[in-house]
């Protein structure tokens, strides 16, 4: 990967709920990521624009009525926002300045929520779920990947309780140190890859802190392997670790 100056990764959510109990619903996200690269004129370069459409269900323990389980089914699209040629004037090399990319995915799984029975002041999450592309640019083919799975395993603390550090200063705001762990494999035909390869793994783990007084702002370490999830530059393998700053997210992203 080439030197960046920094990554943004900006995903507001709305949500809308279909019922008065809010046990169905619509979820819109305008997700939009952007790079601005190391270079002179510090240019940012084909951002990624994944808008997303999500519809879930909350599934009611009927018999302590906890609200722990969602379904949901997602669609969204990702491209680049150019339409020039894929490749360069060489037929080999990809055009990743104004080269086309783009591609439509539909999403499904499941996602749990509950306190851990052993470990006090905890809760774990477990999200299931698969992608698959049925409409992308064809030069991406046997290249990119169709169908995907994933599994995302989380881990929140509540540090205010567990350390017994909490100050009225704070206007009720909370310590918390969340762990999240994303496992995904590429399925399908890749050209000049393995059924079992190592290409085909996506591997995601990251600790953020959230201190009382940033409010809703965490302070995180994320390491990332495997396919480069930023458009055009699929063709590239990621084996990073970046450190920044973020805000609240929503389960479905």
């Amino acid at each position: 990967m080439e030197s960046l100056i920094f990554e943004g990764n900006l995903a507001p959510y709305f949500v809308v709920g279909l019922n008065r109990d809010v046990r169905w619903g619509i979820e819109l996200s305008p997700h939009v990521i952007m790079r601005m690269y190391n270079l002179d004129s510090k240019p940012i370069r084909t951002p990624s624009f994944i808008p997303k459409v999500t519809f879930f269900y909350q599934l009611v323990d009927n018999k302590n009525r906890k609200r722990d389980l969602f379904m949901y089914f997602s669609w969204f699209h990702h491209s680049n926002g150019q339409d020039g040629n894929f490749y360069n004037s060489d037929s080999i090399t990809v055009n990743t300045k104004t080269g086309s990319f783009s591609t439509n995915w539909i999403e499904g799984g499941v996602y749990l929520m509950r306190p851990d029975p052993y470990v006090p002041f905890t809760s774990n999450g477990l999200k299931l779920y698969s992608a698959y592309s049925y409409s992308q640019d064809k030069e991406l083919n046997e290249t990119y990947g169709r169908l995907r799975f994933f599994l995302d395993v989380q881990s929140n603390v509540n540090l205010t309780k567990f350390f017994r550090i909490y100050r009225q200063s704070y206007n009720n705001s909370k310590f918390t140190l969340k762990q999240t762990f994303r496992m995904g494999w590429i399925s399908g035909d890749l050209f000049n890859t393995k059924t079992i390869d190592s290409k085909r793994l996506i591997l995601q783990y990251t600790v953020a802190f959230k201190p009382a007084f940033l409010n809703d702002v965490t302070l995180f370490v994320q390491y990332d392997y495997g396919q480069d999830y930023y458009n055009i530059y699929y063709n590239r393998s990621l084996n990073v670790v970046r450190i920044g700053i973020a805000s609240n997210a929503n389960i479905f992203n």
